[in-house]
């Protein structure tokens, strides 16, 4: 390999390679060593003795295992799980979007799927919450996110640039060789993705996000639903015990997760009232869901108006207004002409409306031109209203 082939391998100034094999550089960056043995491919001991004719200390690859814990179980994403862990060889720093309303569990699925995945990954599992929807605080911005991961990577602080540009160059290039695998949850939109992804194959990356995230070139996106109703139940019971369901008619757990909307979160929080209050029981529960269901929906950090709150918040007043309009007057379903009565726009403005609250995730589409809301939604933009 020539100098300048490695300088480029390296993502480092051919002066510096030379100075470096020249013995011109008395004292070269850590983060430079680092990244020629990243490109050198080097094992533990070939590490610790370029680092020690560098005069640094040893070069130490740190491997991050940074997936949070996940649920032991899946209920119902079956073939969303199967799309995300199927071949992970294929393809360039393969990218896959998960997108879907609050609470159809993306953070739940990536996490899954990231610790099945994660054998195949022997250099380290990367999870950066992006803070896209978090209540009360800001996003995080892709450099702050560049530095956290550069540094969980084994580059010190000193060496972490201070240019979003050439943090993301850095980041690349410590990658450049190995097989990590990224998680990006909760991720705001596209801009605050581009710059963490890696530059070339053997890592992989899952994205989720509430926005559908169109603009990642080669990504594939993975849309998230709500439950099938066998599914709810299914998750209902597992969740609330069967100690706590037994004898229940199925027609009574089933009308419990249809007032949840069947929403993943919104089940699981039902459930999880029920096994905290003994004393209830389904019947006494659907009688609590008939009233204002999303004050029922919440418990704990989790809490059904809440993150619908974090969705609404994140749109421009034009979209807020529009949101709170159309959910507290329109019927079952409706079409571009009803909208632009209510908003007092244009038909093609009010469609443009639509489209953007329909890849906010706070709108459905029943067929083309025809949109509703989800019956949660609803009840939040009419509270709203």
């Amino acid at each position: 390999m020539t100098q300048e082939q490695l300088a480029e391998k390296a993502g480092l100034n051919v002066r510096t390679v030379r100075r470096l094999e020249n013995g011109g550089l008395w004292q070269p960056r850590s983060r430079s060593v680092l990244l020629l043995a990243q490109a050198l491919e080097l094992d533990g001991a070939e590490r610790e003795l370029l680092a020690g004719e560098a005069g640094e200390p040893a070069v130490t690859t740190i491997v991050p295992r940074q997936l949070p814990a996940g649920l032991a179980t899946l209920i119902g994403r079956e073939d969303e799980l199967a799309a995300l862990t199927g071949d992970h060889h294929a393809g360039p720093a393969p990218v896959v979007a998960i997108d879907g309303m609050a609470g159809t569990g993306k953070t739940a699925l990536a996490v899954h799927a990231g610790h099945r995945l994660a054998p195949g990954f022997p250099d380290g599992q990367l999870f950066v919450d992006l803070r896209g929807h978090a209540p009360g605080r800001r996003p995080v911005e892709p450099g702050e996110a560049l530095a956290r991961m550069a540094r969980a990577l084994g580059v010190p602080d000193a060496d972490v640039p201070e240019h979003l540009d050439d943090r993301a160059a850095l980041y690349r290039s410590v990658l450049a060789g190995r097989r990590v695998l990224i998680v990006l949850d909760d991720a705001l939109d596209e801009h605050q993705i581009h710059p963490l992804l890696p530059g070339g194959p053997g890592c992989r990356v899952i994205v989720t996000g509430r926005r559908r995230l169109s603009g990642l070139g080669d990504a594939r996106g993975l849309p998230l639903d709500v439950l099938s109703p066998a599914a709810a139940v299914a998750l209902f019971t597992g969740v609330a015990g069967w100690d706590r369901v037994a004898g229940v008619p199925r027609d009574d757990l089933h009308e419990v997760v249809a007032r949840c909307g069947w929403l993943p979160l919104a089940v699981r929080v039902a459930a999880d009232r029920l096994r905290a209050r003994p004393t209830w029981s389904v019947r006494h529960l659907l009688d609590r869901l008939a009233g204002d269901r999303l004050a029922e929906l919440a418990a704990g950090r989790h809490d059904v108006a809440a993150a619908l709150d974090a969705s609404y918040d994140r749109l421009p007043s034009d979209l807020r207004r529009a949101y709170r309009l159309l959910g507290s007057h329109t019927g079952a379903e409706f079409g571009p002409s009803t909208a632009a009565d209510l908003l007092g726009t244009g038909a093609s403005q009010a469609e443009r409306m639509l489209e953007h609250l329909l890849d906010a995730h706070l709108l459905r589409e029943a067929a083309p031109g025809r949109y509703r809301f989800h019956d949660l939604v609803r009840d939040h933009a009419s509270r709203t209203g």
